[in-house]
């Protein structure tokens, strides 16, 4: 297993996920990694940006929980399998190896804005957060003729594949493209013969990060240990 880079210090800063709450974060640069060491890194609870690896460690707050679905034995529910069949007529289209351009980044921002209000990120932050120093990097793009619907930045390794980060065309809501986007990346994950599908933090009471619950059967981590939901 090769995972080499360095330890920073933990960080304290406003809680993205919950209100009037700190983040607590540990946090790893890693320079040069291997597929076995980003799956122990992600079966540690680890998320990342570029060669930014973090891990939340907020003292008294477990609302974080590193979730991933068991794809062996996935089932699409009825309403699952709506949504695949309202987007059919798209083309779903996976790249290795993404050059990053203008209309993802504009999808991107547009997306951004709809939770945050006014973004200051530049293309350039962008482009180092999603396609610099990305090891195992994938891109599953989902087109409606020359419209970009959907793109999931994953990482993808022989036994997992990881969705770092989705975003999608408002006009497009009515389809569902962030619940099209994780069914094709389960479906893939499944093609491909992988073990998990993560979907990064559960939170329950942030209605942006609660829905991922609902793909089951799904396990959470807690307490350094994966744990099977109810169903």
């Amino acid at each position: 297993m090769v995972v080499e880079g360095y330890q920073l210090e933990q960080s304290e800063t406003k809680c993205p996920y919950m209100e009037d709450r700190l983040f607590t974060s540990k946090n790893l640069i890693i320079n040069s990694i291997d597929s076995e060491g980003l799956e122990a890194l992600l079966e540690g609870g680890y998320r990342h940006f570029g060669h930014y690896f973090y891990k939340p460690v907020c003292n008294g707050c477990n609302e974080c929980q590193p979730i991933r679905v068991p794809v062996k034995n996935y089932n699409f529910s009825r309403s699952e399998k709506r949504v695949l069949s309202r987007g059919r007529e798209f083309q779903c289209l996976y790249k290795t190896n993404p050059v990053p351009d203008r209309m993802k980044f504009e999808l991107y921002l547009d997306h951004k804005t709809r939770f945050e209000g006014n973004v200051t990120e530049s293309f350039g932050d962008w482009e180092n957060s999603f396609y610099s120093n990305q090891f195992f990097n994938e891109i599953l793009e989902i087109w409606d003729n020359e419209v970009l619907v959907a793109v999931t930045h994953l990482d993808v390794t022989e036994k997992i594949i990881s969705a770092v980060y989705c975003y999608w065309n408002s006009t497009y809501a009515s389809y569902s493209p962030g619940k099209l986007s994780v069914l094709k990346g389960i479906a893939k994950a499944i093609e491909s013969g992988s073990e998990y599908y993560y979907l990064g933090y559960y939170i329950m009471d942030n209605k942006h990060m609660s829905y991922k619950i609902n793909y089951t059967p799904n396990q959470i981590l807690k307490d350094g240990v994966w744990q099977q939901t109810d169903e």
